[in-house]
């Protein structure tokens, strides 16, 4: 039987407080997150206290995301799915040329926004209930439908909710933000309802050292390009570390949101039961929850508190918070719905001009015709002579399949057209992973191993 979350239906919202202490080490000291050109991130607190950031909202977030997942296993699938807590819960799922999990929603920084989910190939559409053969639609195209986003038009929050929950009700909770101008100007936009963050009061430094050494040569030698940046040589450095008389993860259920969607009473105790999983998992998981923030960060609860704000008049009244078992688990049942699975291909091309007059059989490609083509070039403007062709790999290509291709194609020239427009490819595709314009090169191919 779910637990009763009714009392909720008059809340705005839920928090949770969770005192905390170092598991490990008679003196409690622990390591805290670091902020780039800022260190520790120290401030007076409004109670005229010194306070301590510990996790911030951004990694409590992920963690709450991650302590539901379970990692791939195989060279196959190294993307993983839900728990079986939460398995069944819609999500979209990245899948790569060679139909390999690539990633998740679940896992993106951008949930449905991230360009591996995003800017994919068409698919299935889930809505086509006519037998045969499915018509195709983009995820763009099939979140506008849901969504009934208009041009010149406010945003129908309610078909977003509605739509979303179909999809990945995680962003619910999480939060997105379709910042492509494209897609209703950027203007779909959803706040997280589920926050937390640890904080540590009256925070005292605990400075020690480290030192690496180097057991073959303790002398660097720029020169010689053995210098520390390279990895040579002993070095000692300074080390910070805290101790607080008390610390707290705190937690925020932003219910009154949920329920601003025109969500159903049903639907907003199922995100709600969701998000307490989620913080129960949290400050139980030994893998990206509080029991191993970092290696020299580690907490264990000791009491856990959970009050809610009511809407009316303001007070803050208990609330029993349920723990995981069955019971919390059934209340969020209702979620599981259908994923969606998309097809990431990177726009990448690379090409090779072709002789004239050349026979396009005798150029092998067996089981890579779907990541390869020939081109006829368009004829220069003002002439009518048609110039020469090309040879063009495009999509993602492994290692594997670079080898397979050139194998296929021993005798030359053959081979030389295929050096030269996987060179090509590589070329661009390294440009890309840098983000930076490809520099232009020499058309011969040298000799050596595909990377």
């Amino acid at each position: 039987m779910p637990p009763d979350l009714t009392p909720l239906d008059n809340a705005s919202r839920l928090l949770v407080e969770a005192e905390l202490k170092v598991a490990t080490g008679g003196g409690g000291r622990f390591q805290p997150t670091g902020f780039p050109d800022l260190g520790p991130a120290l401030f007076k607190g409004a109670d005229g206290n010194d306070w301590l950031l510990v996790e911030s909202p951004q990694s409590m977030a992920n963690r709450m995301e991650r302590v539901c997942w379970v990692d791939g296993g195989s060279e196959a699938d190294r993307v993983g799915k839900y728990d079986a807590d939460c398995d069944g819960i819609p999500y979209v799922l990245a899948v790569d040329a060679d139909e390999r999990p690539l990633t998740a929603s679940t896992l993106e920084a951008h949930r449905l926004s991230s360009p591996y989910i995003w800017d994919t190939q068409s698919f299935d559409d889930p809505d086509d209930k006519a037998e045969g053969e499915k018509k195709q639609v983009t995820l763009p195209e099939y979140l506008k439908r849901l969504f009934v986003i208009a041009e010149n038009r406010l945003v129908p929050w309610k078909k977003v909710a509605e739509g979303l929950m179909k999809v990945d009700p995680g962003c619910l909770l999480h939060g997105i933000w379709f910042n492509d101008s494209k897609f209703a100007g950027g203007k779909v936009r959803i706040t997280r309802a589920l926050s937390g963050y640890i904080e540590a009061r009256a925070p005292s430094p605990a400075n020690f050292s480290f030192q690496k050494r180097d057991t073959v040569s303790d002398r660097t030698d720029k020169e010689a390009g053995q210098s520390a940046a390279e990895g040579f040589g002993s070095v000692i450095g300074p080390k910070q570390h805290f101790t607080s008389p008390e610390i707290f993860a705190y937690f925020q259920i932003d219910i009154d949101r949920l329920r601003s969607y025109g969500l159903s009473p049903d639907q907003v105790h199922a995100l709600t039961a969701w998000a307490i999983y989620k913080i129960r998992r949290v400050l139980l998981s030994s893998r990206d929850g509080i029991a191993d923030l970092r290696t020299e960060c580690k907490f264990e609860p000791i009491k856990v508190t959970a009050k809610y704000i009511h809407k009316d008049t303001g007070r803050r009244e208990y609330f029993e918070l349920p723990e995981i078992g069955n019971e919390l688990n059934s209340a969020f049942k209702q979620l599981k719905g259908q994923r969606i699975k998309v097809k990431w291909v990177p726009n990448v091309e690379g090409k090779a001009e072709l002789p004239e007059d050349f026979d396009e059989k005798t150029l092998k490609r067996e089981n890579l015709e779907a990541k390869s083509r020939f081109e006829k070039s368009k004829p220069k403007k003002g002439s009518k002579k048609q110039e020469n062709g090309f040879f063009v790999v495009f999509g993602e290509w492994s290692a594997a399949d670079k080898v397979s291709l050139l194998n296929q194609n021993p005798e030359e020239p053959v081979q030389s057209i295929v050096r030269k427009a996987i060179k090509d490819y590589e070329a661009k595709w390294e440009a890309k992973a840098q983000s930076r314009k490809p520099e232009k090169k020499e058309d011969e191919v040298g000799d050596g191993d595909d990377q």
